[in-house]
């Protein structure tokens, strides 16, 4: 890198935090500094505002100055950096860019980005069967860590960062393991993988590769014992079995089996390292484009001259128009054309941006796959979508490649995609994105319909007809308005039936009301009917009348369970007509048993819903509700949550429903089918809908609201709580609006909003007085205390709580009983009344057994576990929690489970045992799978805790414990 100061520049993070200038240390400044610049190398090339850098330097423990500290730490790093650059000149390698800054780095000048193309060559090795030069590769990469990365940079961003790069190391030193022990030579790796398990005893992997070398070395009786040792340490420390790659090892050394797939006959021997390298891979994903393009001449030269004017690469092209007018046509035409100007490759993604169908694939979705493309295996590929991003950059900083992201929806998901020069970008969408055009200069490549001759040429050389009836292909082209994919369907069947004259088909089209609206396309104005319609009438009465009934459907796929439900037919005759439909083009399998269909399809379904009689559409619609609630009430009653004794009996029970015989199964089902509830529901409320239908508006979210808990998806669970308490208020039923205003309280307080809640609740508990229901007023009193507990009104908080129990107790409900006792509970713990915390806990421990209410005895002994922590029984406190995340475990809630994981930390890091770091771990991966909120504070609490470990002596038990 060129830096101004008369030499190359590289920066060194696997270490002490350096950079090189001809051989000699930069001097980096004070610790802060250091700490600015470490945040902004690990984001190269890439801005980072300044309340980001303020964030990760500080903390909570922010400055008045932090702004101006910035200014002065940048300052000095651009004076270090560039010590050449004239007072008042502009900095090259340290830019301002908007609120933040931007540090340029090259792709050779990071040590990091060395070591991730040395694992990224080294996939690529094994893929290609080079064991040998793969293992060598690995050994120079590993070859560039000095010790502990980012060395003297202090704070929690880079504690995180730290333990981000730790995990990185650690994995090549697994995968240089593996790959040693497909070459025969496991005796070596004996005493560097004991070490390796010792340092990392919670990483199942790496005591499967120990036990194999184990085995090759002929020590078969150790190997079990390290599986007994893994075994313990999983159990003990995190609640889990082996998973089954190491208890299949095990069973094969029990057998007296070998566990290598292809034993070698003898060592290879490693070859030097300067060997060369297998070529790397070059992919290949265009997909098939046609042979010619007609009508495009103008715009494939403008994508000729835009490519021409940057000879250095580096090209953003989008290729914009409506729905259609055949986009990705055109790019892959043109791609195509050009692949000589990019002979490392060409990679493709559907983006899925405008599919109705399908969930837009997001950036880091779309980089894993690019990845794994390069020759990066699945373990190796980073956690973050910035991590992924910055490897794919790598891998591909010095190749000529066009990449092409189909159906794009907006600028931001796709900044990740792009990677720099010499490679080139190309772009569908229906959208200008002008974003991508200011944040990476994008050229645009708009596309209209097209004219009349050019419409005629793709009608007669799709059908085969060129010069045959020109005045009906002209006629024809007319209806079809020159949109592509019109032109197409009308010409696909002239194409594949012979005897059909043009006229003939031009006939029919006009009898189709004239000149035809378009079918979900953005202008409302093309010609598609006619040919859907043929197609339909090509199929067997049922396949065909279930096509107008799903347009009834709102959702965004079907299963043939609803559509049994709503044709009134066996799931199997079902099945087979959904096949039909999928054979005919118009449904898609968008996954395993679930079907879509294209957004021209799906108008056309509901224009033909429409068009049935009302009576048969209002019955189609009922059972579809129907289905939906008998369902999701048979799944709702298999969460391991308690629920209220809310009646739900839909008039039309479906005879053929999803197996949902466990708690697991019935997650699932939610997770497949939430989006399809929601809309039932939206559906139900909509204006003009039957009355009686505002019974599944308000029901269908009830439903839901425990596995959006479960799911911690609280912004979902409030949005449809809202919805259904406005159909509960219309209804007019007194339970229905008890059950939405006791939900909206619950999900108002997950948001902090405690006087919205508390006033909720309030409402709800006058309900209850009213209708003299002393069970829904006993739950009632105890989340108003809730919400005063969390108000600070102690006071309050506690007379409503033993109120609740009195109304509890008199009621009989075991359940609200438990809860009160519970809630109470934790207001001891938060006055340190610890005796009479314990207590109540204790009680509603019991409590919660009785009912089968495993979340609640779950979440009780979390609580229990800090109660007993702070009366100083640690030993008590270690077996409480366990008891939470064993309970967790058991009824299948990632959520709970994590709560425990997290509480188990606590007490073993507030009693400096070990473990502390394996659970924090744990409990980040689950909240962050869920998106909740809670992954941000244990987020801090691992990286107090990885930082307080690097300077805590080893944990010495006092004689005789």
């Amino acid at each position: 890198m060129a830096d101004g100061g008369g030499g190359r520049l590289r920066f060194e993070v696997l270490g002490m935090l350096r950079a090189v200038r001809g051989g000699g240390e930069v001097d980096l400044g004070a610790a802060k500094q250091r700490a600015v610049l470490a945040v902004l190398l690990l984001a190269r090339n890439a801005p980072v505002g300044r309340d980001q850098i303020i964030e990760a330097v500080w903390g909570d423990n922010t400055p008045t100055s932090a702004v101006n500290l910035v200014q002065t730490y940048v300052a000095g790093l651009r004076r270090a950096l560039e010590p050449s650059r004239a007072r008042r000149a502009p900095a090259e390698l340290l830019t301002s860019v908007g609120d933040g800054y931007l540090l340029r780095v090259e792709p050779n000048a990071v040590d990091l980005d060395e070591f991730e193309r040395g694992v990224a060559a080294a996939a690529r090795l094994r893929a290609a069967g080079d064991l040998v030069a793969a293992a060598t590769a690995l050994d120079d990469a590993l070859g560039l860590w000095r010790g502990e990365p980012l060395g003297g940079v202090v704070g929690l961003f880079a504690e995180v960062e730290r333990g981000r790069l730790v995990e990185r190391r650690v994995a090549a030193l697994e995968e240089r393991a593996e790959l040693m022990l497909l070459t025969g030579r496991g005796a070596e790796l004996v005493p560097s993988l004991t070490a390796l398990v010792g340092e990392h005893p919670l990483r199942e992997r790496g005591h499967g590769l120990l036990m194999r070398a184990l085995c090759q070395a002929g020590r078969q009786a150790e190997a079990l014992a390290v599986y007994r040792e893994a075994r313990r340490v999983l159990i003990e420390e995190l609640g889990v079995e082996p998973g089954p790659e190491l208890r299949k090892l095990q069973q094969a050394v029990l057998a007296g089996e070998n566990p290598e797939p292809e034993p070698p006959t003898r060592p290879i021997e490693l070859r030097p390292a300067a060997a060369e390298p297998a070529p790397a891979i070059t992919p290949a994903q265009l997909p098939r484009a046609s042979a010619s393009l007609i009508g495009r001449d103008e715009e494939l030269k403008r994508l000729d001259g835009l490519l021409a004017s940057h000879p250095e690469g580096g090209l953003v092209l989008v290729v914009t128009g409506p729905a259609g007018v055949g986009k990705t046509a055109l790019a892959l035409h043109w791609a195509q054309r050009v692949r000589e100007d990019f002979p490392d490759g060409q990679m493709y993604v559907d983006l899925h941006g405008y599919d109705p169908n399908q969930e837009p694939l997001g950036a880091g979705e779309v980089l894993s796959r690019f990845l794994r493309t390069l020759g990066v295996p699945s373990p190796d590929i980073p956690v973050t979508v910035e991590e992924r991003s910055a490897l794919f950059r790598t891998l591909i900083a010095d190749r000529r490649m066009v990449v092409m992201l189909d159906n794009a929806r907006g600028s931001t998901e796709l900044l990740p995609l792009l990677p720099g020069p010499p490679s080139c970008v190309l772009v569908t969408s229906r959208r200008r994105l002008v974003g991508l055009v200011a944040h990476a200069e994008a050229r645009l490549v708009e596309l209209d319909m097209l004219d009349l001759d050019a419409s005629m040429a793709v009608v007669g050389r799709i059908a085969g007809r060129a010069g045959e009836e020109t005045a009906a292909l002209r006629r024809l082209a007319v209806l079809c308005d020159g949109l592509p994919l019109a032109l197409r369907i009308a010409a696909a069947r002239l194409a594949v039936a012979p005897a059909l004259r043009v006229a003939e088909l031009v006939a029919e089209l006009d009898d189709e009301h004239g000149r035809l609206a378009a079918l979900g396309l953005e202008d409302e104005d093309s010609t598609v009917r006619a040919a859907l319609d043929a197609s339909r009438r090509a199929l067997s009465p049922l396949p065909a009348r279930l096509l107008a009934l799903l347009g009834l459907h709102p959702g965004p796929d079907v299963t043939a369970f609803v559509a049994a439900a709503m044709a009134r037919v066996r799931v199997g005759e079902a099945q087979r007509a959904l096949d039909a439909l999928t054979a005919a083009n118009l449904l898609s399998v968008n996954e395993p048993g679930r079907y879509g269909a294209h957004d021209l399809v799906r108008v056309y379904m509901r224009t033909l819903a429409a068009e049935l009689p009302p009576a048969e559409r209002h019955e189609a619609t009922s059972r579809m509700l129907d289905f939906y609630l008998h369902c999701a009430d048979l799944a709702d009653g298999r969460l391991p949550v308690g629920r209220g004794s809310v009646r739900v009996a839909p008039e039309h029970v479906p005879a053929e429903t999803p197996k949902l015989s466990g708690s697991a199964e019935a997650i699932a089902w939610l997770d497949a089918e939430q989006g399809n509830i929601i809309a039932a529901a939206e559906l139900a409320a909509a204006p003009g809908s039957d009355p009686k239908w505002l019974v599944h508006a308000w029901q269908l979210p009830y439903t839901l609201s425990r596995f959006f808990w479960l799911r911690a998806d609280r912004t979902t669970w409030l949005r449809t709580t809202e919805a259904a308490l406005e159909a509960a208020t219309t209804l007019g039923d007194p339970e229905a609006r008890f059950v939405m205003l006791f939900n909206l309280g619950i999900a108002l307080a997950q948001f902090q909003r405690m006087d919205e809640s508390l006033a909720r609740h309030r409402e709800a508990l006058e309900v209850a007085r009213a209708s003299g229901d002393v069970n829904a007023q006993a739950r009632a009193l105890t989340t108003v205390a809730d919400m005063l507990q969390g108000l600070g009104r102690v006071d309050e908080s506690e007379a409503s709580y033993r109120e609740a129990l009195e109304v509890s107790r008199a009621a009989g409900s075991r359940w609200a009983e438990a809860n009160a006792h519970h809630n109470l509970g934790l207001l001891h713990l938060a006055s340190r009344r610890y005796n009479e915390a314990k207590n109540r806990l204790s009680a509603a421990v019991t409590m919660y057994r009785e009912v089968g209410e495993q979340c609640g005895e779950s979440a009780c002994h979390t609580d229990l576990a800090m109660v007993l922590l702070e009366s100083g029984e640690g030993a008590e406190a270690v077996a409480s929690a366990r008891t939470a995340l064993s309970v967790a475990s058991a009824a299948a809630s990632p959520y709970h489970q994590a709560m425990a994981h997290d509480r188990l930390a606590t007490v073993f890091d507030r009693q400096e045992l070990p473990g502390a770091v394996a659970h924090w771990q744990r409990a980040l991966a689950l909240f962050t799978e869920l998106g909740a909120p809670e992954a941000d504070q244990v987020r801090e609490r691992l990286a107090r805790a990885r930082a307080t470990t690097a300077v805590r002596p080893p944990h010495t038990p006092a004689a005789g414990t």
